[in-house]
């Protein structure tokens, strides 16, 4: 699986920098699809294989067969503890819903509760199948026209999936925890996330430079669990706002399918596809083992 894995997400990373050489947060889609392989990665090592590469060289050794034999302890040691970090994000977002309030409710329908938790100092969606959104005790005090920025946000979010998609990141750098490309990958997953979310807030007609001071001013909140998006980090805060009053390029949405396609059909090709057994020697015919037996051992000695 290591070899395999790391094949592929090299490839995938690759895939991910050409989609965003020129714009990074242009379509977040061929990100996720190259993570949620990456997270379903043993379960595709469960396909049928099939035996159609050129045979191996006979005494040649793969990756597997070289690694130590204590490589697998390590790796399933560094998922359990990659996996804690993800039970401790769900037991913070538990103990948040007991220690909040709600204060609102937003999204369409008004079914997403708005929470306000003591000693937060920025929003945060969070939540799957229940959808919240976190906001600070200075909630109160704010202007309604942040509140609106803040809620636009944040339900944004919600609209996209997008904490479903990190907790899928977030399951890839479980199983792959010594990768720093799969680790790479969820960031720049992050990052596209937040950059649609701004592009879906201003298409709805927010002034972009109430929005970018809105930002500026909850830059520097704490870090949200695993499975939860802050609305605004001082990383990445100085290229989201150039990008808002950036003209946009033409959308590449052929490329990122072409992209995607390669992707998929790469992760199953690398599992699926072995190489053939090398060919076995030539069984001697029974007639010559015959031949062999009834010959003359000393055919010089016949009169």
């Amino acid at each position: 699986m290591l070899a395999l894995s790391i094949a592929f997400s090299v490839l995938a990373a690759a895939l991910v920098w050409v989609a965003g050489r020129r714009d990074e947060a242009r379509d977040p889609r061929l990100t996720l699809m190259a993570l949620g392989l990456l997270a379903l990665f043993p379960l595709l090592l469960l396909l049928p294989k099939l035996e159609i590469l050129p045979p191996s060289r006979p005494g040649s050794a793969s990756l597997e067969t070289t690694l130590p034999s204590w490589w697998p302890w390590l790796w399933g040691s560094g998922v359990v503890l990659a996996g804690l970090r993800l039970v401790m994000a769900l037991a913070q977002l538990c103990l948040w819903r007991l220690r909040s309030r709600v204060v609102a409710m937003t999204g369409e329908n008004r079914s997403i509760p708005v929470r306000l938790l003591p000693g937060l100092s920025g929003p945060i969606a969070a939540g799957i199948y229940h959808p919240v959104v976190f906001v600070p005790p200075a909630w109160e005090q704010w202007p309604d026209e942040v509140r609106e920025a803040v809620l636009a946000h944040e339900v944004q979010h919600h609209h996209r999936h997008d904490p479903l998609w990190r907790a899928i990141a977030a399951a890839a750098c479980t199983i792959h925890w010594y990768n720093p490309l799969v680790w790479w990958m969820a960031r720049r997953l992050a990052d596209q996330c937040e950059y649609a979310c701004d592009e879906a807030v201003l298409a709805t007609g927010m002034d972009g430079r109430r929005y970018a001071h809105v930002l500026c001013d909850l830059a520097g909140g704490p870090r949200s669990p695993a499975t939860a998006l802050a609305m605004a980090h001082r990383s990445g805060l100085e290229a989201r706002v150039r990008r808002m009053f950036a003209p946009r390029g033409p959308s590449s949405r052929r490329a990122v399918i072409v992209l995607s396609i390669l992707t998929s059909f790469t992760a199953i090709g690398l599992v699926i596809l072995r190489p053939a057994p090398p060919p076995q020697k030539p069984a001697v015919p029974i007639e010559e083992v015959r031949l062999r037996l009834s010959a003359d051992p000393f055919p010089g000695d016949a009169p």
